[in-house]
């Protein structure tokens, strides 16, 4: 019998791993108590393991008007001031003019999802980390795209080596290449690319561009939480040294930059020497929005916009997120010293929310994971090991926790 399905549809099941261990953890936390250690959700909870809703944040959405919050947004590409606000807020510390597109997106996810579905067709391979966000694959399934992967790490760096291969061999398969690059607090193992990575990547998409399109996008959803803070955003000038046949395509999170996971904002800011191209993508970008979502919430957008451009709420703003990179610095120097004391294998952590610990057999890792549930300890299984949220333990849970994980091993 015919399905009410289409066959690209038909057997489609969501499995969130995240959202499945969490859901156990809160069982166990209700029936069991504080010796639960629920490391699975990448939002921030403070030392009281109260979730984290910026004050300065939600201070200022209520200053404006309910009018605003109930409107729909004036642009399907997102209303004119968020976006002067978000090439603002990224770019304002350098000291040359960036050649950008601001497209409006529901969360960075919305900036991923739409950038894969514009620019392969099905049956094209789209290339990630090894190490990498789950939902890159269910992205890419949704719209018929193969994914491979280039190697994260090789000698706790990354590995650049993995990443001009497997480039160059899908540059030879298909004459295009995209390219996810999660970056800087990598999720899941919270690794920042140095300076010089970063240049020998550019180098090497500037070079291969020559055989075809070339498109990188680069997630930046922990972005605010690095501990460099608006410094690390002078990087963002060596996208003006790409190549005429190179297209770099930022995923903003203004959602997770504000504490505002729920409100979904986001954007897609597009870089490139070729205006033509660079128009092309987002007239098919726009197409797109108003095809899947439309508009992106108006009241989460005019409270990016109201954060960025009024100087008091941003400098509170400023001060109320420094005491949260401070608190995640002090979470991960008590796990990274009492890991390494235990002889716990992890990948290179720099900063951010998220450390991973490597377990690269998939049979053994879900022992572990079991075994840890069974200790009360919540984890999330990610390729290649077990991820645990920095972000979401308080500094008394994580003291012995490194033991705990390696006595489970």
């Amino acid at each position: 019998m015919k399905s009410f399905l289409n066959t690209s549809s038909d057997g489609k099941v969501m499995i969130d791993r995240v959202f499945k261990a969490a859901v156990a953890a809160k069982e166990d936390e209700i029936k069991s108590g504080d010796i639960v250690v629920n490391a699975t959700l990448g939002t921030l909870f403070d030392e009281e393991q109260n979730f984290v809703a910026f004050k300065s944040v939600w201070n200022a959405f209520k200053d404006i008007e309910d009018t605003q919050k109930a409107k729909y947004a004036s642009s399907i590409q997102g209303n004119v001031e968020y976006r002067e606000s978000i090439y603002r807020w990224l770019f304002s510390s350098i000291d040359e003019k960036m050649k950008a597109e601001v497209i409006a997106t529901p969360g960075g996810a919305g900036a991923i999802s739409s950038t894969l579905k514009n620019m392969l067709d099905p049956g094209e391979i789209a290339i990630k980390p090894s190490l990498g966000w789950g939902p890159y694959k269910t992205m890419a399934a949704e719209f018929g795209i193969k994914l491979l992967d280039y190697n994260m790490f090789k000698d706790d760096v990354f590995d650049i080596q993995s990443f001009i291969d497997v480039t160059t061999k899908v540059m030879q398969e298909q004459g295009k290449v995209l390219v996810i690059i999660n970056d800087p607090c990598h999720n899941p193992t919270g690794y920042t690319l140095t300076s010089d990575e970063w240049d020998q990547v550019i180098k090497h998409a500037n070079t291969l561009s020559e055989n075809g399109p070339f498109i990188i996008i680069n997630d930046i959803a922990y972005i605010d939480f690095n501990m460099q803070g608006n410094d690390w955003k002078k990087h963002f000038k060596k996208f003006n040294h790409l190549a005429e046949n190179v297209m770099a395509i930022i995923a903003f999170s203004t959602s997770k930059t504000l504490t505002a996971y729920g409100a979904r904002a986001g954007a897609q800011v597009v870089i490139t020497k070729n205006e033509d191209r660079l128009n092309d993508f987002k007239n098919a970008a726009i197409y797109s929005a108003r095809s899947i979502w439309s508009t992106v919430s108006n009241g989460a957008m005019s409270l990016f916009a109201k954060v960025e451009s009024d100087e008091n709420v941003y400098k509170e703003y400023i001060k109320e997120k420094q005491y949260y990179v401070n608190l995640l610095k002090e979470r991960s120097d008590i796990f990274l010293k009492e890991a390494k004391e235990n002889s716990l294998e992890i990948y290179p952590y720099k900063e951010g929310f998220f450390i991973t610990i490597k377990v690269e057999d998939n049979n053994y890792k879900e022992t572990v994971y079991n075994r840890l549930m069974e200790n009360h300890i919540y984890t999330v299984m990610v390729d290649g090991g077990l991820r645990v949220a920095l972000c979401s333990v308080p500094k008394r849970k994580l003291l012995g926790l490194a033991k705990k994980i390696k006595d489970c091993m």
